[in-house]
């Protein structure tokens, strides 16, 4: 196609990502199992939630996982879960932010890039407690209204011209 060279800019409003940013985090929770430990026999992190709220120009994240560490006892001889629902405040900060987002009715969407897992399970302080380490990636997006600018012209072959005024009709395939 062909561009006459009557081309113009025209500013439109649509919505598109406002801001983005992600971070990688590592933190370590404690665990207080029901018998001393004495081994570990494995870790892991589901039941993982999320909600963020935009503050400035941070979104802040408030989660939460379940913990579950699998430890024997008793000279090892018995086994147990320790089970423990955890939560965590995180602030990821945003770039990329778009000047002319209007910052009336935004929406802020949260990914786990990586989602929460146990690195490592170690009986810390008098052996009565089992220190978890987790890490987890987490993204954020923010979307609102925002201004942009778009070239319009006219295609100078008309043949390919959109006809508003004409009529489709749906036609039904064999395939």
């Amino acid at each position: 196609m062909v561009l006459s060279k009557d081309t113009e800019c025209r500013e439109i409003i649509t919505n598109a990502v406002c801001g983005k940013g992600s971070k990688y985090v590592s933190s370590t929770y404690t665990i207080r199992p029901e018998s001393r430990p004495t081994t570990i026999g494995g870790c892991w992190v589901m039941n993982h939630s999320f909600e963020g709220t935009l503050i400035g120009d941070v979104v802040e994240i408030h989660g939460r996982v379940d913990i579950n560490v699998w430890y024997s006892y008793n000279g090892n001889s018995e086994t147990a879960v320790a089970k423990d629902t955890v939560s965590y405040v995180e602030h990821v900060p945003l770039h990329d932010v778009d000047p002319n987002c209007f910052h009336d009715d935004l929406e802020v969407a949260i990914k786990a890039i990586q989602q929460p897992n146990c690195l490592d399970a170690t009986i810390v302080s008098d052996g009565s407690e089992i220190a978890v380490r987790v890490e987890m990636n987490l993204g954020v997006e923010v979307i609102g209204r925002t201004k942009i600018w778009v070239v319009t012209c006219s295609p100078e072959d008309k043949k390919d011209e959109f006809d508003s005024n004409s009529n489709y009709e749906d036609v039904e395939s064999d395939n």
